[in-house]
């Protein structure tokens, strides 16, 4: 690649480049007077760079860097969607961070770091890249969930997380190497063309075991079944910002990684293994273990981190819908599910956070009488438990409804029973969700309040009340009015580069 190939591409790389800036300004203002200043800076850091990345919604798909870089409307609006969840994250962390003894700045600095990271993923068309990208994003994200060093849990977390993270990375490139062997090259667009040249020279049970090992970093990062026993520990253990981004950030960059992994390996129809079947397997045994794992859950993170692994259940089954005919329509309704799931599980979360700060709650017994102790509270919370089940009239059963739709008008015969199937087993386990969503809901207006419990209400004013109230009103208005959601999710799914 000569130098006049990498400045050609600099010009659709200006979010990266610009986050990467403010990274070095965070850094350098954490070694200065102006300490106080990281946080200010890197919100403004990350709101620059969503004003470029939203510059390139409508430039024409292209990739740069010898193809390893793919800039489309897909990658667009996944980095759109990491850099507003890193900007409210960054926001709700600053008054929630003033009580730690050391690491405030260094938290700003893996912030950007981590969302740098993501922003790679979203467009790396490149096996090699792919790799590195998810790594980097890895590595800052051990660091973040052990970021309280004195704290026994954050100190677990970030062990066991760099444990099953460092296994499911060795799986991810030894199966990589075996697809660089069968085709000699790295770039997966032309990993799938050739594949499909080689047709039945390749040995079906190797692309099986290829796929399974890679499947495993995939499945690591979205929090999929098997790959997923990490995530309630982490999810308790981590500090609750940091708690709040990796339940939103990570897992959607890995959906955004794997994406464009499916489209562009496999066929949509055929080929040496049925690929669907396995990733349906992978939905309904993802689906059922966050769902039945959430239901005894007393504490509000180990919970709400099975219900992301739910959600990640829900989402993979829009893989199925991929191929001639509906890929469009199903990419489309994946980016919409992911921007709605960041706005209501973020608000979720922020309530957590509130209750953690303000009352000294974590668990569901501790909501009791929050409800009428904290009104405002209460009901935003039952907006963000109802909009995650996937009732009217939230985000989350727009969510839902697009996605479900987009599989069930997929296909012909087999493919659309499979499709049909899936559906309905997920909208039973949404059903089976409504149960440990509403639990918490019920606690706060029907717990017994006991004589132990305190009865001043401490209403969660300033930035937490700021930004409560606007992803309360964000996920009802994405339930009532989605349209414009639903009209740019489209325009980016028809310009995704293959």
């Amino acid at each position: 690649m000569n130098r006049h190939a990498i400045l050609d591409g600099l010009h659709v790389t200006l979010p990266e480049l610009l986050l990467a800036g403010t990274i070095l300004v965070v850094i350098l203002a954490d070694l200065t007077r102006l300490k106080r200043a990281a946080g200010l800076l890197a919100i403004l850091g990350l709101a620059l760079a969503a004003v470029e990345a939203f510059r390139l919604l409508h430039h024409p798909p292209e990739a740069v860097f010898a193809r390893a870089y793919a800039v489309d409307g897909v990658a667009t609006f996944f980095k759109l969607t990491f850099l507003g969840a890193a900007c409210l994250v960054g926001i709700l962390s600053i008054p929630s961070i003033r009580g730690w003894s050391s690491g405030k700045g260094e938290f700003f600095a893996l912030l950007l770091s981590c969302t740098f990271g993501m922003l790679l993923m979203s467009s790396a068309n490149d096996l090699l890249l792919m790799y590195l990208a998810l790594e980097f994003v890895s590595i800052t994200s051990y660091i973040m969930a052990g970021l309280l060093r004195k704290n026994r849990k954050s100190a677990e977390a970030s062990l066991k997380y760099i444990i099953y993270g460092a296994a499911a990375s060795g799986f991810m490139i030894y199966g990589m190497t075996f697809l660089y062997g069968l085709t000699g090259t790295l770039n997966v667009a032309d990993v799938g063309s050739r594949l499909a040249q080689l047709g039945p020279n390749v040995p079906p049970t190797l692309t099986l075991i290829t796929s399974v090992l890679i499947m495993a970093g995939f499945g690591y990062k979205i929090a999929a079944v098997p790959f997923h026993m990490w995530c309630p520990d982490v999810y308790e253990g981590a500090p609750t910002p940091v708690t709040a981004f990796f339940s939103v950030g990570p897992k959607a960059a890995g959906f955004a990684m794997l994406l464009r992994f499916v489209m562009n390996i496999y066929p949509s129809e055929g080929g040496p293994f049925e690929w669907k079947l396995v990733v349906a397997l992978l939905a309904v045994l993802t689906m059922a273990v966050g769902n039945f794992g959430a239901i005894h859950q007393q504490n509000l993170k180990r919970l709400l981190a099975y219900s992301s692994i739910a959600h990640a259940g829900y989402l993979l089954i829009a893989f199925n819908a991929l191929g001639d005919g509906g890929g469009r329509e199903a990419v489309s309704a994946l980016l919409a599910y992911l921007f709605i799931y960041v706005v209501m599980n973020l608000g979720a979360f922020l309530v957590v956070l509130v209750l953690e700060e303000k009352y000294g709650v974590e668990t569901v017994d501790g909501c009791r009488g929050i409800g009428w102790r904290a009104p405002g509270l209460g009901a935003l919370m039952t907006i963000f438990m109802v909009s995650l089940t996937g009732l009217p009239p939230t985000a989350g059963y727009t969510g839902k409804f697009l996605l479900f739709s987009a599989v069930v008008q997929h296909g012909l015969g087999p493919q659309r029973q499979l499709g049909i199937a899936l559906v309905v087993i997920a909208v039973i386990f949404s059903v089976i969700s409504l149960f440990y969503y509403m639990r918490i809901v019920a606690a706060m207006y029907l717990g017994k309040v006991r004589d132990s419990d305190p009865t001043t209400p401490v209403p969660a004013g300033g930035i937490y009340g700021g930004l409560l109230w606007l992803m309360g009103a964000g996920t009802l208005a994405l339930g009532l009015w989605w349209t414009p959601l639903e009209t740019m999710a489209v325009q980016a799914a028809k310009s995704i580069l293959k």
